[in-house]
């Protein structure tokens, strides 16, 4: 019989010394009739057959001939019915036994024969190994080929279970004397009872019928988890005449031996190395195959052909699948159009029909409607406090020509015409960190034409200006196709590094404060107190206050650490499920109000930076086109083709990983939309003299799980989260940017009591939370864990752990490429940075499959 599953019995069969009664009633008349004793018998015949040896069932066979045919129902008795039946069978129970229990037995007698322990069953269904892909089940094969360890029929001279596992445990040993092999407590790993021999664990094979699992009795694995060993053992044995190992496994003729360490890597525990030789066993011309040999190497060489066998099935049916796949589920098509503007076309009407649903389609009911609250809270925050502390850094690099007014009415009027015009408004755009460099290398151009920085408005307008054409022609002429070659690998390494700019920036900010106001004070503490009473050097001591770097520091880490306790409170065990992801949402609300609380009220006394605007300067304001030079128009043209290079790779970045698949949205993507939309709101912020915005990571990501309903899943110890729904609402873009539009109106207060450490620790719990969310973050943890600590995910199965930790490898140095160049001193170098991202698309295309295999890179870099 072709097994089609395998069955993982975590109690096992008990096996034939064990003896079970088993009660059958006729359901007519109610007699019954005790068969565990007459099974038993055959059990325990000589040969322990069950099925071959008929000739000892010759007088049993002669009585039942004289009974007539009934129909056996198992029947459950109660009441006054159920102690008259209980007493006929005790009768016919004694007579059989020719033993005298009385006209009517008592309760005390019925307890006196009770069960005398319990016997603990679990079963447990496991899929089929699969050859082409797992890379541990070959390495486990091929470690049985090299030395197989095997045991034959006309060699076999016991026919007891404790006696078979002896002699293969002894077997084993010699075979391998390096292993130093403790027989007997091998034997207890794999007997669980010395008195009865149950089998702790095991594994068969299942076949599914229309009447229920049928199980392949032919063979049997047996797991034994010992610390007699350092790594996987196996040994095998094919037996003459089938053995009796209990009910389900009666027709035993191959049993195979795995001791595992008790502490090991879940793809190497005994489990999986037994699931990998039922597998093999579960094919029946391979058991065929496996009955005529007689010797180790011909047994190796018939494992060695089926596996080959099944590694060309497996092949070919992924081939099939693969190509199955990339068809219905391919991201961006690559289709090429005869007319450019055709994709724009395609994007529009795919979400134009659901344009209305996404402003009411989602508020059905108070779970969607906190949802939307909460996650609305979550960007006014993570969105309003960026722009503060990017709107301090656009005033120290421009001299207040852009301050943090300007970049807050940029957020504001950006988000809200994101919000009604974008394809996916799941996306987030916002200023960023390589806005702002981009923002200083404009203005230190723009000294060359005026050195006063005058010519800085009209300069850095036809630089937005130029970059917003490009955008515009991108989305038009279908370029975002590209975006198809970016793999998993590209939008990974890229979101790591906008995590790490986050905590970088952090790091430079506390290190300046210390270098500020602790260790360049050359006053000593007995100086400063003279100082002091001098009032010529009262200013001098105020400069001295030691205490403001190490507050800036508590603040931010008191932001951090608040905001991530709260975050993880949805795993914690308080409160029910609900009300823990409820409590999760305000995380960066609750953080960023302890911080404030603690830095503007409990010490109040001591005086930290604040932010200051310019505020002759009007809001909205179009800026003048003076004259330009030919150079400084030269210079526009190249500044906005780099810039509109790096907005073109960031936004359709952010609507990849909003596009996930495993955020399982329903509305379609729309690439080309977004980049024309992105290209005339940055036409508008340039004609204002605004900040420029793009898409941004890891706001985008973020913003999608806040609005997911999550289900958790343990498995072998590891948590993992599935999404099973994302509301697709434009309501919490829209609304969040109205409010971060009114905060223009709390300028500079009461908004500047929130201190700028405050601002940075809210970027290290953005960076922290966000980590997560990446593989490459995963996996380079991997290397620091103990291997039997490794999660069962779906790489750490399929692909060997050097190749794992090779392509990490790889990723980290490209990761590193980009940091060098991003945090470089020079300004200019920065500018470089988009060719940096689109040279990671041809390194993973061109570079990786010739150093990976595409079967290792498809699972470690293939959808997500």
């Amino acid at each position: 019989m072709d097994s089609n599953a395998v069955q993982s019995l975590g109690g096992g069969p008990s096996p034939a010394s064990s003896t079970d009664t088993t009660i059958t009633l006729d359901a007519e008349e109610g007699v019954a009739e005790t068969t565990g004793a007459k099974k038993a018998q055959k059990d325990h015949s000589p040969n322990s057959n069950s099925s071959v040896d008929t000739d000892s069932d010759s007088d049993e066979s002669d009585q039942e001939e004289d009974r007539p045919e009934r129909p056996v129902y198992s029947t459950a008795l109660n009441g006054a019915q159920n102690w008259n039946k209980l007493s006929t069978l005790w009768k016919v129970t004694a007579a059989k036994k020719n033993t005298s229990f009385g006209e009517s037995p008592t309760e005390g007698d019925l307890n006196a024969h009770s069960c005398s322990q319990l016997y603990h069953t679990k079963r447990k269904s496991l899929k089929l190994k699969n050859y082409h892909n797992n890379a541990r089940a070959m390495k486990d094969i091929e470690k049985f080929l090299a030395q197989p360890i095997v045991l034959f029929k006309n060699k076999m001279h016991r026919t007891q279970w404790e006696e078979i596992v002896e002699e293969m445990i002894i077997k084993l040993s010699k075979e391998k004397p390096e292993l130093n092999l403790a027989i007997k407590m091998a034997m207890k790993s794999v007997i669980s009872n010395e008195a009865d021999y149950l089998i702790p664990e095991s594994v068969q094979g299942i076949t599914l019928s229309p009447y229920g699992p049928i199980t392949e009795q032919s063979f049997i694995v047996v797991v034994g988890e010992t610390k007699a060993v350092t790594d996987s053992q196996v040994v095998m044995c094919v037996l003459e005449q089938p053995f009796n190992f209990g009910n389900g496994a009666e027709e035993i003729r191959f049993i195979c031996l795995v001791f595992s360490p008790k502490k090991t890597k879940h793809t190497k525990s005994g489990v999986e190395v037994a699931r990998t030789y039922a597998t093999l066993l579960s094919d029946d011309r391979l058991r065929h195959n496996l009955l005529n040999t007689n010797s180790p190497e011909r047994f190796a060489h018939e494992f060695e052909m089926e596996c080959h066998r099944m590694q060309k099935e497996h092949q070919k049916r992924e081939r099939v699948a693969a190509a199955k796949i990339s068809k219905e589920n391919e991201t961006i098509p690559k289709k090429k159009h005869g007319i450019p503007v055709i994709g724009l076309i395609q994007d529009i009407k795919r979400r134009s029909k659901h344009y209305v649903h996404d402003y009411i389609g989602d508020l059905k009911d108070c779970t969607s409607i906190q949802k939307i609250i909460s996650t609305t809270l979550f960007l006014f925050f993570s969105l309003l406090l960026p722009s503060i502390a990017f709107g301090v850094l656009d005033a120290h690099y421009t001299d207040g020509k852009i301050d943090v007014q300007n970049v807050i009415v940029s957020q504001a009027l950006g988000g809200l015409l994101w919000a009604l015009f974008s394809g996916q408004h799941l996306a987030v755009i916002r200023t960023t960190i390589p806005v702002v460099i981009y923002t200083k290398i404009i203005y230190l151009i723009s000294k060359n034409w005026a050195d006063d920085g005058s010519f800085f408005y009209t300069f850095y307008a036809m630089v937005g200006l130029t970059n917003a054409v490009f955008l515009v022609i991108y989305g038009i002429s279908g370029i975002s196709k590209v975006m198809a070659y970016c793999s998993r690998s590209t939008e990974e390494i890229f979101g790591l590094f906008i995590s790490i700019a986050f905590i970088v920036d952090s790091v430079k900010y506390i290190v300046k404060e210390f270098d500020l106001y602790y260790y360049s004070c050359d006053l000593s503490v007995n100086a400063t107190m003279n100082a002091v009473k001098r009032a010529s050097d009262i200013a001098e001591a105020a400069d001295c206050d030691q205490t403001k770097p190490i507050l800036s520091l508590l603040l931010v880490l008191v932001t951090v650490y608040v905001g991530v306790v709260i975050f993880n409170f949805k795993y914690s065990p308080f409160l029910n499920a609900d009300k823990r992801v409820i409590v999760a949402d305000y995380a960066l609300v609750v953080a960023v109000a302890a911080g404030t609380v603690l830095g503007s009220y409990v010490f109040r006394h001591i005086e930290l930076d604040q932010f200051h605007v310019n505020e002759d300067r009007p809001l909205f304001k179009v800026v003048t086109f003076e004259s330009p030079s030919a150079g400084a128009v030269l210079s526009a043209i190249g500044l906005g083709f780099l810039m509109s290079i790096l907005f073109f790779m960031e936004v359709n970045i952010a609507a990849s990983v909003v596009n996930n698949p495993a955020n399982k949205l329903k509305k379609g993507r729309a690439y080309h939309q977004d980049m024309v939309v992105i290209g005339l709101i940055n036409a508008i912020m340039s004609i204002f003299g605004l900040p420029f915005v793009h898409g941004s990571l890891p706001h985008s990501p973020l913003h999608v799980r806040a609005l997911a309903d999550i289900e958790e899943h343990i498995d072998n110890g590891n948590l993992t989260e599935n999404i099973v729904y994302v509301r697709e609402t434009r309501l919490t873009t829209l609304i969040s940017n109205i409010m971060i539009g009114a905060c223009v109106l709390m300028i500079p207060y009461p908004l500047n009591l929130i201190p700028i450490p405050v601002l940075y620790g809210q970027f290290v719990f953005l960076a922290v939370t966000s980590l997560g969310e990446f593989q490459l973050w995963e996996r380079l943890v991997l290397i620091f864990t103990e291997q039997s600590l490794y999660p069962p995910i779906h790489y750490v199965r399929k692909v060997p752990q050097k190749i794992i930790h090779c392509f990490t490898f790889l990723q980290i140095v490209q990761l590193v490429g980009l940091c060098l160049i991003s945090f470089a001193g020079s300004a200019y170098l920065k500018m470089f940075f988009p060719f940096a991202i689109i040279i990671l698309m041809p390194i993973r295309e061109k570079i990786l499959p010739a150093l990976i295999s595409e079967r290792h890179l498809h699972w470690l870099d293939g959808e997500h």
